[in-house]
């Protein structure tokens, strides 16, 4: 049996089995507990492989974006060299260096490509935010 679908299972059985046969409020309670939990673990394991993929292709619509974008103009050395690193990285370490890159050379960049440099990061944060936080709700 696929691990989601026994996870599944089994909050179902906590949910509608054990849940109410048991006698005491406490133990009541957490039988109904475990089968949320069990649940919300299912329903990100389920979205996992989903996920990954968009990750994947989010980091990569980012890294090219920002490639381009320090071919395209005069962008300080230090802040090419970020973008290079955090693109060959693929690692949050190296985007938080290219941000402070980006602040440290911001006013060499000039309001509106600082802007749209950081506004790029921003959105691809965004979007695995929102990707992580889809069972919390």
């Amino acid at each position: 049996m696929d691990p989601v679908d026994l996870l599944e299972r089994i909050a179902a059985t906590l949910r509608h089995d054990v849940g109410p046969a048991v006698g005491a409020d406490y133990p009541r309670t957490q039988a109904y507990m475990a089968s949320v939990v069990l649940g919300k673990l299912a329903g990100e394991l389920r979205a996992q492989p989903a996920h990954s993929r968009a990750a994947t292709a989010e980091a990569d619509a980012l890294y090219a974006d920002l490639q381009a974008a320090a071919r395209a103009g005069e962008l300080p050395r230090a802040v090419v060299g970020a973008v290079e690193a955090a693109a060959r990285e693929r690692s949050d370490a190296h985007l938080g260096r290219l941000i402070e890159q980006l602040y440290a050379h911001r006013d060499a960049l000039g309001v509106v490509r600082f802007a749209a440099l950081l506004g790029r990061i921003r959105q691809a944060l965004k979007a695995r935010l929102a990707r992580e936080l889809e069972y919390s709700a």
